[in-house]
């Protein structure tokens, strides 16, 4: 098996030290690695507990030693167990050494073998292990919390007030309960670790974008930075092993046999001929799902970017249905901010792909990382195009409705491209209906409210992202910062964001009636087109400014609350209706 792995642990912006810790080990020798496998592992400090950060660092280094030691060829189980079990006693046997307390050392530990065509996870804690297969995502473990009111455990947010403390903890008792699970996994699946602090801000659709569609480091970055960005106040810290390669084993009298996993047919590679037009020159870069490629187009001697999934997507239905409505929906355009495509007959192809534009330059996200926040006149000159490239879909009846800096490149001559139409809608298209998607969808921080709502929108809902990308730009905030991206959706359906200029004070009173009129709650309040909000942004001098930015509201939560009342309520009023059932059917009886 190969991988890729990458890793980040951060302190986050509250705590004063690091007490998660992460480590990733695999053998040199083939042989090893097949009898043995490769192991990655995380752990999390408990806090309030004395030396959360030894705690967390003996477990992971006792559990990788422990690991290296045994005998190769052992089973799968076993080598789990005495990897947790040993990392267990070993920091029980510090805390002990200390002295003992009420409060003695723990740590969370969660750590997963890789081994031949199947991984296994040792889980103690509320780590969460995630594997991401042909665009679906599975957690592979359950959060260790004590749960009030009785309701169920999984999914409970660390920002709920249902949620109490950790039941199960590394050094806690000399002996502790383990939860193992396995799974099969495939070339090009991604296996994801990461603490508490990282996975509660993240939504399942989110964790599949950014790191299918990222390399190894560049997605763990983003996953922090973004857990950041959502308010998160713990230490953050993931792992991201990404297979590029694995083996199947079958047994013949006892005798393993290695084998490479048959694959549909071979994948392109640098140097291939497609459809005897296309020269594969360069790979740009591979996700989860399909590889970018530079080529030659000899039809026409240029140089084009060809986007090619793999050939395990290719029958499923959703994926094909979204590949081919982003070809379709891009061939029918023609403007110099719209990423354009190469008209290949579909005739004329032996395999699915799509024909673009070559280009070169930075995602708009990429270039907010560096420039947070950007200058106000930047931002208004790349707004307005944006602006300019929505008109032009609308005039021809298409709707984006996943508008996001990600989805925006802005090319080293200074133009910019719009890019994804995977799930825009368009006059005259059937519709298009994903597993796993709801009419909701988008991303949390640029969606707008009737998107949150489940309704699928119009022109006026590229608006509203385009007002919340403008927000980021010049502020250098999301525009609802929260604790969880289903409160933040929430938060945009019942109050407004915070004012722009008290991020930014170059931000001027008619920049921020724009951001603000772009971002109304109700779309009819909203800009009546593109077109118009183009014009403000060129013309800030001529914007009547209307006091939007006093009518303000702040969000209210009184959904979360009444459901936690209501929870309350419910549990307090069970023992009297069964009283009064129980009355009534003695009465009945008599």
């Amino acid at each position: 098996m190969q991988l890729t792995v990458a890793s980040l642990s951060r302190t986050g912006p509250v705590r004063q030290n690091n007490e998660d810790f992460v480590a990733f080990w695999t053998p040199e020798s083939v042989d090893e690695l097949r009898e043995r496998g490769a192991i990655a592992i995380i752990a999390d400090g408990v806090g309030g507990h004395d030396n959360g950060e030894v705690a967390s660092r003996l477990a992971t280094e006792t559990a990788l030693s422990t690991f290296r030691a045994l005998k190769p060829g052992a089973t799968l189980s076993s080598m789990l167990w005495a990897t947790a079990n040993q990392a267990n006693i070993a920091v029980y046997d510090a805390g002990a050494a200390r002295g003992g307390s009420a409060n003695p050392m723990q740590t969370t530990l969660t750590a997963v073998v890789f081994r031949n065509d199947q991984v296994g996870v040792a889980h103690i804690g509320d780590c969460r292990v995630y594997h991401i297969h042909a665009n679906s995502l599975k957690c592979l473990t359950k959060d260790h919390i004590f749960v009030k009111i009785g309701s169920t455990g999984a999914a409970v947010p660390t920002t709920s007030p249902l949620r109490g403390g950790l039941t199960r903890s590394v050094g806690k008792d000399p002996i502790v309960a383990i939860d193992f699970s396995y799974s099969p996994v495939y070339d090009g699946d991604y296996i994801v670790l990461c603490t508490d602090g990282v996975h509660v801000f993240i939504t399942d659709r989110e964790m599949i974008e950014i790191v299918t569609h990222n390399s190894p480091e560049q997605a763990c970055e983003t996953l922090l930075r973004l857990a950041e960005t959502r308010g998160t106040e713990d230490n953050i810290t993931v792992q991201i092993c990404r297979i590029d390669r694995m083996q199947h084993v079958e047994y013949y009298r006892g005798t393993p046999v290695y084998r490479e996993k048959v694959q549909m047919s071979n994948e392109l590679e640098v140097g291939s001929l497609l459809d005897d037009r296309f020269e594969i020159t360069r790979l740009i870069s591979r996700s989860g799902m399909a590889s970018i490629f530079e080529a030659i187009d000899r039809a026409t001697a240029n140089r084009v970017a060809l986007k090619v999934p793999f050939m395990q997507f290719e029958s499923d239905p959703a994926f094909y249905s979204r590949f081919q409505r982003e070809e379709e929906i891009g061939r029918s355009m023609d403007h110099p901010s719209i990423l354009k495509i190469v008209d290949v007959p579909r005739d004329s192809k032996s395999r699915p792909y799509i024909a673009m534009e070559l280009l070169s330059g930075k995602t708009l996200d990429e270039l907010m990382r560096e420039e947070r926040p950007m200058s106000v006149s930047k931002a208004s000159k790349i707004m307005a195009n944006i602006c300019d490239a929505l008109a032009y879909m609308h005039e021809k009846n298409i709707i984006h409705r996943d508008l996001k800096p990600a989805n925006v490149m802005v090319c080293d001559d200074g133009s910019l491209r719009i890019m994804d139409f995977g799930i825009a809608k368009a006059e005259g298209m059937r519709r298009i209906t994903f597993t796993g998607f709801s009419p909701a969808m988008g991303t949390p921080d640029y969606m707008a409210p009737e998107q949150v709502k489940g309704r699928r929108g119009d022109h006026r809902t590229d608006i509203y992202s385009a007002g919340a990308i403008l927000y980021e730009l010049t502020t250098g905030h999301t525009p609802f910062e929260g604790q969880n991206p289903f409160l933040l959706m929430q938060a945009r359906i019942t109050g407004d964001p915070e004012a722009p200029s008290n991020f930014n004070k170059d931000i001027t009173p008619a920049l921020e009636e724009i951001i603000l009129h772009a971002m109304e709650r109700e779309p009819r309040n909203r800009y009546n087109s593109a077109r118009e909000m183009e014009n403000d942004l060129l013309h800030q001098d001529s914007v009547i400014i209307t006091g939007r930015v006093d009518r303000l509201e702040k969000p209210k939560p009184w959904k979360s609350k009444w459901r936690s009342v209501g929870g309350y309520v419910a549990l307090a009023l069970i023992p009297v209706l069964v009283v009064i059932i129980i009355f009534l059917l003695a009465r009945g009886h008599h």
